[in-house]
């Protein structure tokens, strides 16, 4: 027999009328406000197939169906799978999967699956750099992405040139898309509360106009050499990092002005514009990173 709808409205006490609790190990914080679930699905296109990463018991999940086309739920805790399936029991459009998030094919599912293509969740806090790299590996093939991340994480994702929070992780994920915040989201709005805010980003992948990297390997390693020593200036910071010798520094030092970049420049002054346009000077003059 399903359970009536208002067993779902409290996280806790159908946790507890189930035998469950949140299982730290998961990054387990449900959702609360049903309005603020409303607000994140508005954000995705109307007749989606979506991925959700994580149903939990399913908060957000309803205001996705309310969006989607096809909704596809990825949920990893066994106990709970059973609860998805039960609540939306009869609903062929959502299939509910038993599985790592870290291991799904988003990629595959996602190209086979009808446009426009978008993936919401959210992201557990140890986990959301690797769960990121995964979304982004695969940008091509979806629309949107609308994820709830530590408010701190957002701030990154979303910073801007010469800002603290600027750093290897915004022009990271500011090359393959355009990331804004949506809204911010206090520890209250989640059982059990987390010690930390939250806040929901929205990443659009850049449409085929958008510059890419000759050598994208290239371009990430000297992205992050370029923030190993964000106090430095970015010529000597890439060096140090790099291990860079004497070829090297001249082929860097070339680089540099040929990309019109002021080596003596900090790292955080750099936009993405600019580091694709050292990473492809580099290439050009037949540069080698050291084992490479």
């Amino acid at each position: 027999m399903r359970m009536p709808a208002d067993r779902y409205a409290s996280p806790k006490r159908l946790l507890e009328s189930l035998g469950l609790r949140p299982r730290k190990r998961f990054g387990q914080n449900f959702l609360l406000d049903a309005r603020l679930a409303a607000r994140v699905a508005s954000a995705l296109p109307e007749g989606a197939s979506v991925v959700e990463i994580g149903g939990g018991i399913g908060s957000l999940t309803v205001a996705l169906r309310e969006r989607a086309r096809a909704l596809t739920v990825l949920e990893i805790d066994r106990d709970l799978v059973p609860v998805l399936r039960e609540r939306f029991a009869g609903d062929a459009g959502i299939e509910i999967r038993e599985c790592d998030a870290l291991e799904f094919d988003f990629e595959a599912h996602l190209r086979a699956a009808s446009s426009p293509r978008a993936i919401c969740g959210n992201l557990p806090y140890n986990i959301t750099t690797p769960l990121i790299e995964r979304i982004l590996a695969c940008a091509d093939v979806w629309d949107v992405s609308v994820l709830m991340v530590q408010r701190e994480y957002a701030q990154r994702l979303t910073a801007a040139p010469g800002t603290p929070e600027y750093g290897s992780l915004t022009v990271y994920v500011g090359y393959r898309c355009q990331t804004s915040r949506l809204v911010d989201v206090g520890a209250g709005g989640f059982y059990p509360p987390p010690a930390v805010a939250s806040s929901v980003v929205v990443l659009e992948p850049h449409g085929r106009a958008w510059p890419r990297a000759s050598d994208e390997p290239l371009f990430f390693a000297l992205t992050r050499a370029s923030f190993a020593q964000r106090r430095k200036m970015v010529a000597n910071s890439i060096a140090s990092a790099l291990q860079l010798e004497s070829e090297g520094r001249l082929q860097l030092a070339a680089a540099l002005e040929s990309a019109g970049i002021n080596g003596q420049t900090r790292a955080e002054r750099l936009e993405v514009g600019d580091y694709i346009r050292l990473a492809d000077a580099l290439h050009a003059l037949g540069f080698k990173r050291p084992g490479t």
